[in-house]
């Protein structure tokens, strides 16, 4: 990730983003949600926020939260996680990346859509890994590693430069992302 100096920093996990985009994720029928973090102390959290809701009392209360949830698992690298997902699937997921900055090749929402439905309709279709970011995005030096990218969310202002505002929080940008490519 890049902090608003455009260094590179790594970002922290939180609670909001596990459940929030867990949540999102099982509505819109995402096999799993990745959280990717090198620090040690990060996976001892997402642990802890996932113990809690496995706990027998949690998944009484609240077995919708505690079925979304079962869908986290974390890793503490992206090439950890490409390795994982290449040996599960015999063939690398396609990397989607999304960015609030209007990078060159990106696609629209409708148009992936429907490359994505027309695919789900061959027999063993090739994983999507879609790519969210915190901070102040995904640094350039991880653009190798993408084979698409997402066109950015604009409300009905439109871009920063035509006075519209599009700085959502991750968990809003996934919301609003899965129910583009795979809501009703």
């Amino acid at each position: 990730m890049r902090n608003r100096e455009g260094k590179i920093v790594t970002t922290a996990v939180t609670n909001l983003d596990i459940h929030d985009i867990a949540r999102s994720c099982r509505t819109f029928g995402v096999k799993e949600y990745i959280l990717v973090t090198p620090i040690e102390s990060q996976h001892q959290l997402v642990r802890r926020v996932l113990g809690h809701w496995g706990e027998e009392p949690s998944m009484k209360w609240h077995p919708d939260r505690f079925e979304a949830l079962s869908r986290v698992r974390v890793e503490a690298s992206f090439t950890g996680l490409l390795d994982r997902l290449i040996r599960e699937h015999g063939v690398k997921p396609e990397v989607v990346l999304t960015d609030a900055s209007d990078l060159r090749g990106g696609i629209s929402y409708s148009d992936y859509r429907t490359e994505l439905q027309a695919r789900g309709k061959a027999p063993n279709p090739r994983p999507v890994l879609i790519v969210f970011g915190t901070g102040w995005g995904i640094d350039s030096s991880f653009h190798p590693a993408v084979d698409r990218i997402l066109a950015p969310i604009y409300g009905p202002e439109g871009k920063q430069e035509e006075g519209g505002y599009n700085h959502l929080s991750v968990r809003a940008a996934a919301a609003i992302i899965l129910d583009r490519l795979f809501g009703n």
